[in-house]
């Protein structure tokens, strides 16, 4: 989401006449696009902004703002009411919700007076999801079909942050994929906090948008994947709740013919006790049922996870849970995080973060070690088998890019195949990635 946010930030920029500079150290307006799920991502801002203090010795009209998940309220140091992060970082010249980015321009006049921009054709919308984004990558793209969370899962920030969830209209996301497949996008990767709720929530029933959608989310995988017939050949989604990823999701998983054989399907823990206190509404049980039933729908589909280790209270014994959940359902991928206080979750203000740190580092390196294994198993069973990658960048003759089931692949290649759908016999699956040989050059 934050990839997808700063194209849109960069075009706001660009259509009042500034460019895009390859180090900070040239720039004279830095804009940090922050993510906070974690609390460490919080804290490399407050480090960065140090470097903004040297710089300005050199650059004194150097301007720095914050966006992005810490940010509550859009404001600059001349603002009556002001973000805390206006007082607390004394670098930080202003800071904006996303969802004002049309507001990015006269905040930038208010600061530079004397420096005359374009104004941008921005300025008069409303909805941050209308500005063009200018994507980075002509052959993928990130789509945003909403914005917040309804959750409010106990460790997470982004209900606060992102606010409530709102479904972006069904048109308005179909448009944009159209007009990428048009200009030759390949691969589009539709975004949302919780992808599976579009159009559910309680913003969304307020509105006639939905009204008379059934299964809203399928229906726009539906609309999405028929631009085939266009040029486009992958389609995926993230992220998922698995409370909400329906049957009919799944069936649709089956049977629509962009879409990968992947699912990023976050557990956050195997234990029950621990997954009330996240307050994740599933029970380990329910899930595995679940796993069973997409391998059955999408048989060989590759499933990765995010677990937390340590989370408030977390036993021995509600660990070893997660542990052997992990040896039971053998995910493709896990993203394990070692849990830290997120200020101003519910976690943060009325439980305890008792578990020290030595036994968080010790429990993540115990599932690293299952992960390892599990990794390995899944990759090997592609070694003799033809994929087909999407290649996202080639560096001193070897190329790298992702497969079908979302695996990394590398293969030798004298030139740059960046950008295109390409046949790799899979030679060696590895940990981490899949190692191959091209087998014809397709452009």
């Amino acid at each position: 989401m934050n990839y997808s946010d700063s194209e849109r930030i960069d075009r706001v920029l660009q259509n009042m006449g500034l460019t895009k500079v390859n180090k900070m150290e040239d720039a004279d307006l830095v804009i940090f696009n922050t993510c906070s799920v974690r609390q460490k991502a919080e804290d490399r801002v407050f480090g960065q902004m140090i470097n903004i203090g040297k710089l300005r010795k050199k650059r004194p009209h150097l301007i720095a703002g914050i966006t992005g998940c810490m940010v509550r309220k859009t404001s600059t140091k001349k603002s009556e009411e002001k973000d805390k992060l206006i007082n607390r970082v004394s670098r930080n010249d202003f800071v904006f919700r996303i969802e004002d980015l049309p507001k990015l321009p006269g905040i930038i006049n208010e600061l530079w007076p004397d420096i005359k921009l374009n104004e941008p054709p921005e300025a008069n919308i409303k909805n941050y999801f209308k500005i063009n984004p200018v994507y980075t990558n002509k052959a993928q793209a990130f789509v945003p079909i909403g914005t917040g969370c309804d959750n409010f899962c106990t460790y997470c920030i982004v209900p606060y942050s992102r606010k409530r969830e709102k479904s972006r209209p069904m048109d308005d996301v179909v448009k944009e994929c159209d007009n990428l497949v048009k200009n030759g996008c390949l691969e589009i990767t539709l975004l949302g906090q919780n992808v599976n709720s579009y159009g559910l929530s309680n913003l969304d029933k307020k509105t006639n948008e939905f009204k008379d959608v059934d299964m809203p989310f399928v229906r726009l995988l539906e609309q999405v994947d028929a631009l085939k017939s266009k040029g486009l050949k992958r389609l995926r989604f993230t992220s998922n709740h698995p409370k909400d990823l329906s049957d009919e999701l799944i069936s649709a998983m089956a049977r629509l013919e962009t879409l990968m054989p992947y699912l990023h399907l976050p557990v956050q823990s195997g234990s029950d006790e621990m997954l009330k206190r996240m307050n994740r509404h599933y029970t380990a049980d329910w899930y595995r049922d679940l796993i069973k039933k997409l391998r059955k729908a999408v048989p060989g589909i590759a499933i990765s996870t995010d677990i937390i280790v340590g989370f408030c209270g977390e036993t021995e014994e509600e660990f070893m849970d997660t542990y052997k959940l992990f040896e039971d359902i053998e995910w493709d991928m896990c993203y394990l995080a070692q849990y830290s206080t997120r200020k101003g979750t519910f976690a943060s203000q009325y439980m305890e973060d008792d578990v020290p740190v030595n036994i968080k580092s010790e429990r993540w390196h115990r599932l690293n070690e299952v992960l390892k294994r599990s990794a390995l198993k899944g990759h090997k069973v592609f070694e003799g088998k033809d994929v087909e990658v999407l290649v996202e960048k080639c560096e001193n003759g070897i190329c790298e890019g992702r497969s079908e089931h979302f695996k990394t692949v590398v293969f030798d290649s004298e030139k740059n195949l960046t950008g295109t759908l390409q046949k790799i016999h899979v030679d060696r699956g590895r940990e981490w990635q899949l190692e191959g040989t091209l087998i014809q050059e397709q452009l």
